[in-house]
C-alpha cells in the first residue's frame, strides 16, 4: 500500500504506520523547494522523526517513502520498512 496522496508528492517525505493493517499518514514533510539540488537535510530529520515516533509506539510497523517521480507515493517510492529493516534507521545508512 502506498500512503494516503499528499500535496507535491515530488517533493515531499512521507512517514506512515500501520494499525491493524491499516496504513496512515503520520508525516508529510514541508516540501523541497522547487528543483531543489538535495534532500538530505529534510532526510535526515525524516529519519530522526521515525526514531522518535518507533520509540514512542512499540511494535508498530512503520514505513517512510521518498520522494516521487512525479504523481502519488507508490509502493516503489518507499525507501525504509520497519518490517524489512526492523532498527530505526540511521542517517546515511539507507
Amino acid at each position: 500500500m502506498a500512503p494516503v496522496p499528499v500535496s507535491s508528492p515530488e517533493r515531499r517525505f512521507v512517514v506512515t504506520r500501520f494499525d491493524n493493517g491499516v496504513e496512515s499518514n503520520v508525516i508529510a514533510t514541508t516540501p523541497l523547494p522547487a528543483n531543489y539540488t538535495s534532500d538530505q537535510i529534510v532526510r535526515k530529520q525524516t529519519y530522526d522523526n521515525i526514531a522518535t515516533y518507533m520509540a514512542d509506539n512499540p511494535g508498530i510497523r512503520f514505513r517512510i517513502y521518498g520522494p516521487t517521480n512525479g504523481g502519488d507515493h507508490t509502493d516503489g517510492d518507499c525507501i525504509w520498512d520497519s518490517d524489512l529493516i526492523p532498527e530505526p534507521p540511521i542517517y546515511g545508512t539507507v
